[in-house]
Order: structure tokens, then C-alpha cells, then sequence
């Protein structure tokens, strides 16, 4: 059957190649609908296609990838990504299979409406199949065929994550959306013209650190002679985007160790004045870009980032200046690279680590090697948020406390590097 797909196809493409550009504007009219309807269906031969070569391996049976595979037939990259996208996303998507094969949907449409289901399955934990990812499915494929742009159709996507947003998780109150760093995603494409295209979805304290590097980098500067700074603010920040690029790589030494974060980020509290009890905070912390973050996302951000909490007054204004956030210095955090080796908990290479203050700095801790340990940033997540606790063993080593819907007993267990084989535990 499938063989007579391809004839089909292949007869398409021949009886294509031999039209002729008709004369007229009602024949231009009907020649245009006639144009997309073909390039429609052959956009969905070659999803469907894509599909089963990766399902029947048959990019690796000859050696390649499947984007290898397609970009060696005279695929685009963006043609080739597109394609593979739609062919892993029909498999679960039947509605939007249907419409691929009738030609009804182009396949920028087609990967609008799987890209906007998947974007609601993530953020709603609902997987594939379900009632709200079915119903999500229709609702982006009336919106396609209504003519609304792939723009509006991921606005839509996103209205009805936010609309279905889970309230609980597991018994526990939900971590923010704005703040789950689950959901982060970076994509990027290489263009026609060689160059990089790409696009991210990040958490608060990411975006935060990310949009004050870039802040203090990418202000205007003016030429030599005075004259104004001529690059547009787009330019600005690609240009500050480079530097911290360039910044990062220079950091990474023989011994792949980045250095300490040197960005400074602006935390604003609102408190009150008493004269009896100074001053108490009044409400929600505020970062100066990405806005209210719980007491969590503080804790985090203290760790490993230089932190100025100001506090202001109900009008505004300035109360009280705390001293920048003690951070570990480069001496201190080779020596707890030297001890702890990776992170504590998951062993990713201590490249990927903040040094992570076991008491808390907020509470008083202070920055020693004693009170530091390595953290991925997904297992610092879990000892800020999800009840893991780290604490310092009197072999002045880390040791970790699971929470207890991981572990009923909350028994102790040591660093990842310090684990072993054997049986008995280790000696404390």
C-alpha cells in the first residue's frame, strides 16, 4: 500500500512539473489554490515518510541520522526540523494527522498546532492522549484553519496552559510556573544563511540573571568623537550577548571550573518601619526584571549570585540597604571542587554547579568550606523547594537527607563521590 502512495506521489510530481502557468486571473486564482493544496499533501508525505524512518531505523540501518538523511535529499534545515517534529507528533496526534493527509493544513501550521499541544502538555502535566490534550488539539487546528497566523495559534496554546494550570502536586502546593525550572526550554536552528536562530522559555531567577548581564553590558556607548551610539537596542544586547558568551569560555579553564557569578541582581522588599522592632518585611520580594518571587527563589538566587536586598516603604523609598551577598570565592570553591568532586546528590560534573550554602546565608550561615557544598542546579532546586536537606557529617563531608515521600526513614546518605558498593555504610 505503501508503494502505491509513492507512485502516487511520484505521479503528482511529474503531472507538477508539466503544468503550465495558466493565463488569466481567475486560472492564476484557481492555479494558486491548486499549488498550496499539492504542496499541502506532499508536506504531509513527507512527515508521514519521516515518521516511519525513524520508527523503522532506517537512517541508522544507512549510517545516518534522520536529519542526515533528509538534508542529504535536498532537505533545508529548517525543512528537515520541521519535518521530524511532525513526524514524532502525528504518531499521537490523530486529528492533526487526518488534516496532514488531506492537504487541508500546510506543515508551518501543521507544526504551530503540535508545537502548541505539547507546549500545554508539558505546563499541565497532562500527557498525549488525554481529554484536555485532545481538546487542545481541535481547538489549534480550528484556529489554523481559521486562517489565524502560527503567532496567534501559539498565543492560544499558552492561554490554555495558563488556564489549566495544576493547582497541587502531589499533596504539596504546586511550584510556580514562573519559577518551575522543569519546564525550561532552549531551541536553536542554523538558518539558510549559516546563521543561528533560537528562541528560549526560562524560569524567573534564570531570566533574571540573564536579563541583568546582558542590562549592564548593552548600555549605549557613545564613538570616540561623541557622537551618539549608533546601534539600535537590538544590536546592543546581541553585542552583550556575545561578551557574556565570550566571558563564560574564558572562564573555563584546564580544570573545567567556571568562576564565581559576578552578576549583581537587585532585590526589593516591601517592609515596615517600627521603632520598637525596626524594620519587618510587609510582602513579596521583587527582582528589578522578571517581578514577585516566593522566599524560595530568594534562597536560591543567594547562594551563588551577588544579591543587594533593599527594603522600601510603602511609598517607595529606600529604608534600608543590606551589604551585597557573600559569595565563594575562587580559593574557597576549589576547595570544595577538590572534596566534593561533582554535585553531591546527582554527580553532574562540577562545571554545572553553584556552591550551595548547607545553612542557609539568610539564616546566618556562613561562607566557608564547611558550609558549602556542590549543587547541580536541578538538585539545588530539590534542597531549596522539595524538602531535600543537606547537612555537614562530623568527617566534615556532605550528607544528604532525602525528604520523606522519597525515603519513609529520611536516612542519611553520603556524597556522590563517597558512594560505593559495599553494603555497610560508610564510616562517619
Amino acid at each position: 500500500m505503501f508503494d502505491d502512495v509513492l507512485g502516487a506521489a511520484d505521479r503528482l510530481a511529474d503531472a507538477v512539473r508539466e503544468c503550465e502557468v495558466p493565463a488569466g486571473d481567475d486560472a492564476l486564482l484557481a492555479g494558486v489554490r491548486a499549488a498550496v493544496a499539492a504542496r499541502n499533501a506532499a508536506d504531509g508525505l513527507l512527515a508521514r515518510v519521516t515518521g516511519e524512518i525513524e520508527c523503522r531505523g532506517t537512517a541508522k540501518r544507512l549510517g545516518f541520522s534522520a536529519r542526515e538523511l533528509l538534508r542529504r535529499n535536498g532537505c533545508v534545515p529548517v525543512v528537515t526540523s520541521r519535518a521530524i517534529r511532525l513526524g514524532r507528533a502525528i504518531a499521537h496526534l490523530p486529528a492533526l494527522a487526518r488534516h496532514l493527509r488531506d492537504g487541508s493544513l500546510s506543515a508551518e501550521f501543521a507544526d504551530a498546532v503540535a508545537r502548541g499541544v505539547r507546549h500545554v502538555a508539558i505546563r499541565t502535566r497532562s500527557p498525549l492522549g488525554s481529554e484536555l490534550a485532545v481538546e487542545t488539539e481541535a481547538a489549534l487546528i480550528g484556529h489554523a484553519l481559521a486562517g489565524r497566523s502560527p503567532v496567534e495559534i501559539d498565543d492560544r496554546a499558552r492561554a490554555i496552559a495558563l488556564a489549566h494550570e495544576p493547582a497541587v502536586d502531589n499533596g504539596e502546593p504546586a511550584t510556580p510556573v514562573a519559577e518551575d525550572t522543569t519546564l525550561n526550554e532552549v531551541s536553536w536552528a542554523q538558518r539558510d544563511d549559516g546563521r543561528l536562530a533560537g528562541a528560549f522559555d526560562l524560569d524567573v531567577v534564570t531570566g533574571e540573571r540573564l536579563i541583568s548581564c546582558l542590562d549592564t553590558a548593552s548600555r549605549p556607548r557613545p564613538l570616540p568623537d561623541g557622537t551618539p551610539d549608533p546601534r539600535s537596542a537590538a544590536q546592543r544586547r546581541a553585542d552583550a550577548f556575545v561578551q557574556v558568551v565570550e566571558a563564560a569560555s574564558r572562564a573555563l579553564g584546564a580544570d573545567g571550573l567556571v568562576g564565581s557569578a559576578k552578576t549583581e541582581i537587585l532585590l526589593t522588599v516591601p517592609a515596615t518601619v517600627d521603632e520598637c522592632c525596626g524594620i519587618t518585611p510587609a510582602g513579596p520580594a521583587h527582582l528589578q526584571w522578571m517581578g514577585t518571587v516566593t522566599d524560595e527563589a530568594v534562597s536560591l538566587l543567594s547562594c551563588d549570585a551577588s544579591v543587594t536586598r533593599i527594603a522600601v516603604d510603602v511609598d517607595a523609598a529606600p529604608v534600608d540597604i543590606s551589604p551585597t551577598a557573600r559569595l565563594f570565592t575562587g580559593r574557597t570553591r576549589k576547595a570544595i571542587v577538590a572534596r566534593d568532586q561533582s554535585c553531591v546528590m546527582c554527580g553532574n560534573p562540577a562545571s554545572w554547579t553553584d556552591v550551595h550554602h548547607i545553612v542557609f546565608h539568610s539564616d546566618g550561615g556562613p561562607t566557608t568550606c564547611d558550609n558549602g557544598c556542590l549543587l547541580c542546579r536541578t538538585c539545588h532546586v530539590a534542597v531549596h523547594q522539595h524538602g531535600w536537606d543537606i547537612e555537614m557529617g562530623p568527617d566534615r563531608h556532605p550528607w544528604i537527607r532525602p525528604p520523606a515521600k522519597a525515603d519513609p526513614r529520611r536516612e542519611l546518605q553520603p556524597a556522590y563521590n563517597r558512594r560505593t558498593l559495599r553494603l555497610d555504610p560508610i564510616a562517619a
